[in-house]
């Protein structure tokens, strides 16, 4: 029998899918183009700060840099979250220590994941789907408040806006890792 840590998946590894996060770069470039058309009209000093009750706390000079920082801040998580998830291929790859010539792409924490290649294909199939849920779900939660924050909170929004968005997020991240537990055991 051979010993489970030294094979190899097939190559090439399967890659997450790339789909979650071009829906979060669309977020993240729509919010940018509704800022860009309500900058004018923004007021100044502009919230950038609220409390539970979603109502202004703290305030800003109107910069157009400080006005977009939601926008940046969006963009640079699609960006690490979509880098991540392409690197999850390597995870996969396990060295041989028998083979001296190792390929280049080899790591050996996949042999952490599962000692089985079909349970760390699975863990890793299911923690590239978490990162592409996390990435649109980050980037919706990021739009929705600067979006509130840049055109205000309308009354009947401001009791439920908060846990309802909280809700989402964490619903959406505990289905995810959910999955990834799953897959981590080998049930899914």
């Amino acid at each position: 029998m051979q010993d489970p840590t030294t094979t190899r998946p097939e190559w090439p590894p399967r890659r997450p899918p790339v789909w979650p996060h071009l829906v979060a770069l669309v977020i993240v470039a729509a919010t940018l183009v509704v800022g860009l058309v309500v900058y004018p009209s923004a007021p100044d000093p502009m919230p950038v700060h609220f409390d539970a009750a979603l109502h202004p706390d703290a305030w800003s000079d109107k910069r157009l840099g400080g006005f977009l920082l939601p926008v940046i801040i969006g963009a640079a998580v699609v960006t690490i979250f979509w880098i991540v998830a392409a690197c999850l291929p390597l995870a996969g790859t396990t060295r041989s220590d028998v083979d001296p010539h190792p390929p280049t792409t080899a790591s050996t924490w996949s042999t952490q994941l599962s000692p089985r290649p079909e349970v760390t294909a699975a863990t890793l199939d299911a923690t590239g789907r978490l990162l592409g849920d996390l990435t649109i779900a980050t980037a919706a939660l990021i739009s929705v408040v600067a979006l509130t924050t840049w055109l205000g909170v309308p009354a009947w929004m401001a009791p439920w806006l908060l846990p309802v968005l909280m809700a989402a997020f964490f619903g959406s991240l505990a289905v995810s890792c959910v999955r990834v537990f799953r897959a981590q055991r080998g049930l899914a």
